[in-house]
């Protein structure tokens, strides 16, 4: 009887040991195909992916700010290039006006003959503004004439200080014509050539640092050739000549002190301007 019991116990046992021999077994051969992850690893349930926290994860950023400005810039060429095709290769004319176009009825000169662009005097010097300047620029505005504006020069001050009261008062803005530079004989001589010069190219630099664009130089033949020729030459040029064709490389050409127009009772300058896109990004601000 006793040994019945023994022999059954020893099975027992024997069966035991067999299976936790087998579990043993069991649970080494899922440990070698288990896949530890690295220490502070990020898991994704979706993809059973890990990846190590020490990586470095590149997350892509949009950057807003840039793509408004290419964007805007895109818009800004697109409208450009409208604006220049609708005038490239027509006949451009216009005039330029001061305190002495007093009564312009601007609503018949639109109507009967509107001019394609005008030129308001700003200023002269540094102690002279145009009183009428701000009232012809409202109408021009109102009327939606391409314009701009241009400042008398002065050997008396500094080219410097002239330009900064030009900017002042002229208030031109992007969709204006370049600001202009008048230069004339106020009598039978000017300073001497250096001084002329250096005073412009003074007027000039404060110019383009401030619009962005190089101003137009307007004056005539016989001063250009005496003065500026070989010292502005990458400037856009408007020359003033009433007898002749002028033979230098101009972009606007007055070639008349006695035009009539509807609109106003009175004789006015009157000038043609070259119409191909390359001359016209020269002249206009965008």
């Amino acid at each position: 009887m006793v040994s019945l019991v023994q022999n059954r116990t020893l099975k027992i046992i024997k069966s035991i040991a067999l299976m936790c021999l087998g579990a043993v077994a069991l649970v080494m051969f899922f440990e070698s195909f288990k896949i530890e992850p690295e220490e502070q690893a990020i898991c994704h349930t979706q993809g059973l992916e890990c990846v190590t926290a020490s990586i470095d994860l590149e997350v892509s950023k949009v950057d807003t700010n840039a793509i408004i400005q290419l964007a805007t810039q895109k818009k800004k060429e697109e409208l450009k290039d409208a604006f220049f095709t609708a005038l490239a290769g027509k006949k451009l004319w216009g005039i330029d006006i001061s305190k002495y176009q007093r009564n312009i009825n601007w609503s018949l000169m639109v109507r009967r003959n509107k001019p394609d662009f005008v030129f308001v005097k700003v200023s002269e010097g540094t102690t002279i503004l145009d009183p009428l300047y701000k009232t012809h620029k409202r109408n021009l505005e109102k009327h939606n004439i391409l314009h701009g504006g241009y400042h008398f020069m002065s050997f008396t001050s500094s080219g410097r200080s002239q330009a900064y009261r030009f900017i002042k008062h002229a208030g031109l803005k992007k969709g204006n014509m370049v600001p202009v530079l008048d230069v004339e004989y106020t009598s039978r001589h000017l300073p001497n050539k250096r001084k002329v010069i250096s005073e412009i190219r003074s007027f000039c630099t404060i110019i383009e640092q401030y619009y962005g664009v190089k101003p137009i130089i307007y004056t005539h033949p016989h001063l250009y050739a005496k003065y500026l020729k070989g010292n502005f030459d990458n400037y856009p040029l408007w020359l003033c000549d009433y007898k002749n064709t002028p033979r230098y490389n101009w972009d606007i050409w007055q070639h008349t002190a006695s035009a009539r127009l509807y609109g106003y009772q009175g004789r006015i300058d009157k000038n043609v301007m070259k119409s191909d896109k390359n001359t016209l990004s020269k002249l206009v601000m965008f």
